[in-house]
């Protein structure tokens, strides 16, 4: 059992560099205000650094770790602290077996939900889609493939317009959206789209983004965290024991998490010469 303790401090581990580093710059500011003692750590969404972060955290004690927003990183490190009996809470982490397989609690939805909040989606609004395109690799082709077995039972609106879905890392879909140079396309991206540096790389590009956003938002789900561990802390409770008996968990899953659909337009800015009115 970890019992939480004011002098131990708190691990907050994600990608502070490298290709998604913007989600790294919201995770710090996410933890600003909290009275816990924290200690940081950069996985760098990769699994390999995420082992090396987790060593580092065990190695300087502390109690509990918050954070991994790539869920094959929180795979490999969540091993390390199962182990060691320090919990693990994932504010945004989807993959759907990861609270089973680490013993972790996780404070967003799962991927099975975003799968079923965009197919419920396509189902009112899209006429056609398109065949999936993944972003190699375990993110984008679970999502491809879980979504795509769940187009196979649906009808689709014949009034809604044609989507293109793009599965992977918001860096790695924006490039697909840029390679293909298609003004007015509509895309179907995953949630990893959600954060404000997708939209700086989509400016200009005359596209329609559909995209889940998750309730909270994984900041908001940094800042649950670490209410909860405070509580825990300030009642003198094991973390694990406190969670577990929580009436908002279930299995190890927060149970207010979800999804929203949200449409993203990107218009065509055109040169300033041109733009001028008549």
């Amino acid at each position: 059992m970890s019992q939480v303790s004011s002098l131990r401090p708190v691990g907050i581990v994600g990608p502070l560099s490298g290709a998604r580093a913007a989600y790294g710059q919201w995770l710090r500011r996410a933890a600003e205000g909290t009275t816990l003692p924290l200690l940081w750590a950069d996985d760098g969404a990769d699994p390999a650094m995420a082992q090396v972060a987790a060593r580092y955290l065990l190695d300087a004690g502390v109690e509990v770790v918050i954070g991994h927003f790539n869920s094959e990183c929180a795979r490999a490190a969540g091993r390390l602290y199962q182990a060691a009996g320090v919990p693990l809470l994932l504010p945004a982490a989807t993959a759907p077996d990861l609270c089973r397989a680490v013993g972790a609690w996780r404070l967003c939805a799962s991927e099975e939900r975003q799968v079923v909040v965009m197919l419920e989606y396509l189902a009112r609004h899209a006429g056609q889609v398109e065949p999936l395109w993944a972003q190699p690799g375990a993110y984008g082709e679970r999502l491809a493939g879980a979504l795509g077995e769940g187009l196979g039972g649906f009808s689709l609106s014949r009034a809604g317009p044609v989507v293109h879905g793009l599965m992977g890392s918001h860096v790695a879909v924006a490039r697909e959206i840029q390679r293909r140079a298609q003004p007015g396309a509509v895309y179907l991206v995953p949630d990893d789209c959600l954060i404000d540096e997708f939209d700086s790389l989509l400016a200009g590009t005359g596209v329609v983004t559909l995209c889940p956003h998750a309730t909270p938002d994984f900041g908001e789900c940094v800042g649950l965290a670490l209410r909860l561990v405070e509580a825990a802390r300030a009642g003198g409770h094991d973390l694990d024991g406190y969670l577990d008996a929580h009436p908002d968990f279930d299995q190890r899953q927060y149970r207010h998490a979800d999804y929203r659909m949200v449409r993203r337009e990107y218009p065509i800015e055109l040169p300033q010469h041109l733009a001028r009115p008549l």
